[in-house]
């Protein structure tokens, strides 16, 4: 089955708001039109957007429990207790972790880490590892992209005689842990401006909270630590884990990706190097799309650790030789999602296909590791609340990716029940189950589904920020347009549209030939464009034809020529549309 072809949402912003950034900023109109559409409406709002500076920033201090958390922190370094991060196997954990551990040796307290093996112990918490830990010396846990909902294992170091801090930004319970200082913006009582922040983002601010507090108890020189070292691995967090780039998420992406293309740490060197793409700038694009997925797999299939020490390398070699290991293992992910992904493609199919308004599925030997990544592909091709689920020795656990419209961490709160751990956020979480249970669950569950999530969430939708003259594209624009960047979630990269648009030539390219490689005819001459997977989609478009287009603005890397990245292409007057932007 191929993908479901998008609707295009036109927004139509506010043409007052447009027309005074327009004329205050000096700005296109194509441009300002994106500004309003991402709510940046005021000029010197407009402005900080446009220039993202650490100076935006809020004080660290204002996230709630912040001030247990750096007492706690202070009192193991005054007392000489010993610290240990635990973290957790994704790329968020890994950078928390890395971010912490090198920040707390600086400031001269014995530290130690600790990742969770993802098949043998899943994620979260972990009462052995605790007690392991514990007996090893630690006096003081700090978890980071982890602990949220770990009641049982607070109130079990606490009896082997450690406390806890947690610093989370996943969903918490109504009642939080009694750990020594809970941290994280989400929590209910949390009057912090910003939510979003990922795991990384709030490790960033405790060791910034700590520093000071270090600073003012004569404990460490003023000056004596530079956290902009650090900024790297915020910007890799917060990109690998799809957190809104928006607010302090864009200053720390923005920041982190500056370093990065200036003074990489040598672990991000080797990185790059790996994946092909040094020699040029890192974009939140190469974090997500190159780098983050090659530290995710080594926590998929292997042992995070490996990811964790590559970002921590002070060795030119031993950074090579991991990197390289991590690109292995994401050669090997790859081979494990193809076989996962035909399995359960297979499955939908040989079902009739996504008949349903979710798709529940699990499978025995399906790699624990790539089913979250294949419960988003087929949410991509069926536009359905998607859970895929990995049995092993009596128990279900995996992961679920959910549409617009649905939240499918709330979701899962209803069948807390049948469910042995659950968490997440509303598009993506994770659980686990007795598979004594699963029958049960998931006909509770797609019944559910059936009821609760609308028919527009099954239509993907393409938001479109303007309808542009064919001819309205330009190196300026495009110039203009990057200043918008980083792109990600919830600052998606700005798409327009032009309608009649006459296609002079369309032909496949790439090394699968999955690509297209297009030149439209515009009113002030030709553009190129390219519709990366846009082969299938493409076929039936033929050398002449009337066409409307969906693209981004930007420039080739080649030709230093403004084109179009083609979003979709169909024959003129033939397009789906709403006016209005998305709701």
């Amino acid at each position: 089955m191929t993908a479901i072809s998008p609707r295009w949402d036109i927004s139509q912003p506010d043409k007052a708001a447009v027309s005074r950034l327009t004329e205050s900023l000096g700005l296109k109109h194509a441009t300002t039109s994106v500004l309003v559409n991402r709510g940046v409406i005021g000029t010197e709002e407009a402005a900080a957007f446009l220039d993202p500076r650490l100076a935006q920033l809020p004080n660290p201090g204002s996230l709630k429990d912040m001030d247990r958390a750096v007492a706690r922190t202070v009192a193991a370094r005054v007392g000489g207790h010993s610290i240990c991060i635990y973290g957790d196997f994704d790329a968020d954990g890994m950078t928390s972790t890395a971010l912490l551990a090198e920040f707390l040796a600086l400031a001269g307290f014995d530290v130690r880490t600790f990742l969770p093996d993802r098949i043998r112990d899943g994620y979260g918490v972990h009462k052995q590892r605790l007690r392991e830990l514990i007996e090893a010396g630690a006096k003081l846990v700090i978890t980071v992209d982890c602990g949220i909902r770990s009641h049982d294992e607070v109130a079990f170091a606490s009896s082997l005689g450690a406390d806890m801090i947690i610093l989370d930004h996943h969903e918490p319970d109504d009642v939080l842990p009694q750990a020594a200082a809970v941290v994280n913006p989400r929590r209910a009582d949390c009057t912090s401006a910003f939510k979003g922040l990922a795991a990384v983002g709030v490790s960033f601010y405790f060791a910034g909270a700590v520093r000071r507090a270090l600073v003012a108890a004569g404990l460490l020189a003023e000056g004596a630590i530079d956290l902009r070292q650090l900024l790297d691995l915020v910007a890799v967090g917060t990109i690998a884990d799809v957190v809104p780039l928006l607010g302090d998420n864009r200053v720390f992406a923005s920041a982190g990706l500056k370093r990065i293309n200036e003074s990489p740490r040598l672990g991000l060197v080797a990185l790059k190097a790996v994946a092909e793409v040094d020699g040029r700038a890192v974009t939140a694009g190469t974090v997500g799309f190159a780098l983050a997925p090659r530290l995710n797999a080594v926590g998929r299939l292997g042992d995070a650790r490996v990811g964790l020490d590559l970002l921590m390398s002070r060795d030119p070699e031993e950074a090579k030789r991991t990197a390289d290991l991590l690109n292995r293992e994401n050669d090997a992910r790859r081979d494990v999602l193809r076989i996962v992904l035909d399995d359960a493609r297979g499955r939908v199919e040989a079902s009739g296909g996504a008949t349903r308004r979710a798709i529940v599925l699990a499978g025995e030997g399906w790699h624990p590791g790539v089913v979250g990544i294949v419960a988003a592909r087929l949410v991509e091709t069926y536009q359905r609340p998607t859970i895929v689920l990995s049995i092993d020795d009596g128990v279900a656990k995996g992961s679920c990716r959910s549409v617009r419209g649905f939240d499918i961490g709330a979701a899962l709160a209803r069948f807390a029940g049948m469910l042995d751990r659950f968490g997440g956020h509303p598009m993506a979480a994770g659980l686990a189950l007795p598979l004594a249970n699963l029958q049960a669950f998931t006909a509770a569950f797609l019944d559910f589904a059936d009821l609760e999530v609308p028919l527009t969430s099954l239509v993907p939708r393409l938001a479109i920020d303007a309808i542009l003259g064919s001819g309205d594209t330009d190196i300026p624009l495009a110039n203009e347009l990057a200043r918008l960047a980083p792109f990600g979630m919830g600052n998606p990269e700005p798409v327009f549209a032009s309608t009649g648009v006459i296609l002079s030539e369309s032909r496949i390219v790439g090394r699968d030939r999955s690509h297209l490689r297009m030149t439209f005819a515009t009113d002030r001459g030709t553009i190129g464009g390219m519709w990366f997977q846009g082969a299938a989609a493409g076929q039936a478009l033929s050398a002449g034809d009337k066409v409307d287009v969906a693209y981004a603005v930007e420039i080739d890397d080649r030709s230093g020529e403004a084109r179009w990245k083609v979003r979709d292409c169909r024959p003129a007057g033939t397009r789906a549309f709403e006016l209005g932007g998305l709701p």
